[in-house]
């Protein structure tokens, strides 16, 4: 089973600690949603998304404040990845299911490959609002060399993770935390599930993060999303067995068929939050979600064969236009950007390389880490 996490504020700290603690709840809920047919969970933390807020509100504060934030911040992960694996363990072995795996994963640098074909992916995530101390930027060019300051906040994500990476890596028993360069962090999951994956796991995604949505498609594969972080828990697996929702931006719910139609409505509707533009008006569509489900049979089957150049076969007889024309090379931009696999086939092999090369810190052999043991290690570390 795999399970992503999502967003912090330094400014609302108290609600930060709560997010990220998953609960007995969590675990039991995760072991509960699977049946007989698996023997054992992994699970995925999306912890860029979970720390975005922290440490790019962070970069503002005097470097004393960005640093005991930062350092506060990283115990507080490590204690609440240390509990929750507990959790996990203990509902895991009570269901006969082997001892779970747990990855977290983010990306060290923009991913070059889409920013060539789409120059203004995700730019104004990018934009500093103003700019950090000077004392700040000394620090960090100290112990990285010289950058653009509109590149700090990656920086200063760097050294957040370098506080807890060693630390998971070495201590955590089937526990490891890859990060990935030049490519979007929401794809490494694709990446590990693509290469590793097997019919006997289960595979939970706990994430807000609407791009995972086309991953359902696996039947072996569940999304696991804290609606109300206080109260309520939701389970969001094989498509048949629920109500198939796509929450979009406006908060209005829109219904699609298969799970692989929503990268389609993502490059046809836009998606603001990844700056990837619209093309309702350009091809004249009132409601994407109709088109799609009107031609879902063409359309599934032409991602199922994993081919953009068969997806945009269908999409062109669908609006009439010829795949030439700048409209349709557009979305075949926007669908590059939302597809899994048609951005697996812009990423180097060395780059895919790197981040699976890091699995092997997923030792089962480490001991059981204690919470006095886990103490030891963050005073010695943490300082």
């Amino acid at each position: 089973m795999i399970v992503f996490l999502s967003r912090v504020s330094k400014y609302n700290y108290t609600k930060f600690l709560y997010m990220f603690r998953l609960s007995t709840l969590d675990a039991k809920n995760i072991v509960d949603a699977i049946d007989s047919r698996f023997e054992k969970i992994t699970v995925f933390l999306d912890i860029d998304n979970l720390f975005f807020d922290l440490y790019y509100d962070s970069i503002y504060a005097d470097i004393n404040d960005f640093l005991g934030q930062l350092r506060k911040s990283a115990q507080e992960v490590l204690y609440s990845l240390f509990n929750f694996q507990q959790y996990l363990v203990q509902e895991s072995q009570k269901n006969n299911l082997k001892y779970p795996t747990i990855i977290l994963y983010t990306n060290f640098s923009a991913p070059n490959k889409i920013l060539e074909i789409m120059p203004k992916y995700k730019q104004h995530r990018r934009i500093l609002k103003t700019l950090p101390s000077t004392q700040l930027i000394k620090f960090l060019k100290a112990k990285y060399g010289e950058f653009n300051v509109n590149e700090i906040k990656s920086v200063a994500k760097r050294y957040f993770y370098k506080l807890i990476q060693n630390i998971i890596n070495n201590n955590f028993r089937n526990t490891v935390f890859v990060i990935s360069r030049n490519m979007d962090s929401d794809y490494i999951p694709y990446l590990i599930l693509k290469t590793y994956m097997k019919s006997t796991n289960a595979y939970f995604i706990v994430s807000w993060d609407k791009d995972y949505i086309q991953l359902l498609a696996y039947n072996n594969l569940f999304i696991y999303r804290r609606r109300n972080i206080k109260v309520e828990n939701e389970l969001i697996g094989d498509y048949i067995k629920v109500d198939y929702k796509i929450l979009t931006g406006k908060n209005l719910d829109i219904k699609l068929k298969h799970p692989l139609l929503h990268p389609i409505y993502l490059a046809l509707a836009g998606d603001s939050s990844d700056n990837i533009p619209s093309l309702r008006r350009r091809l004249n569509i009132k409601k994407v979600e109709d088109i799609l489900n009107n031609y879902a049979d063409d359309l599934i089957k032409a991602m199922q064969k994993e081919s953009i150049d068969d997806v945009m076969q269908v999409l062109s007889n669908i609006f009439k236009k010829s795949v030439d024309e700048p409209v349709m090379q557009q979305l075949k931009t926007n669908l590059i950007v939302t597809t899994f696999f048609a951005q697996d086939s812009l990423y180097d092999q060395i780059d895919k390389s790197f981040v699976l090369n890091q699995l092997k810190f997923l030792n089962t052999y480490h001991e059981n880490l204690t919470r006095d043991k886990l103490d030891e290690i963050i005073a010695q570390n943490l300082i």
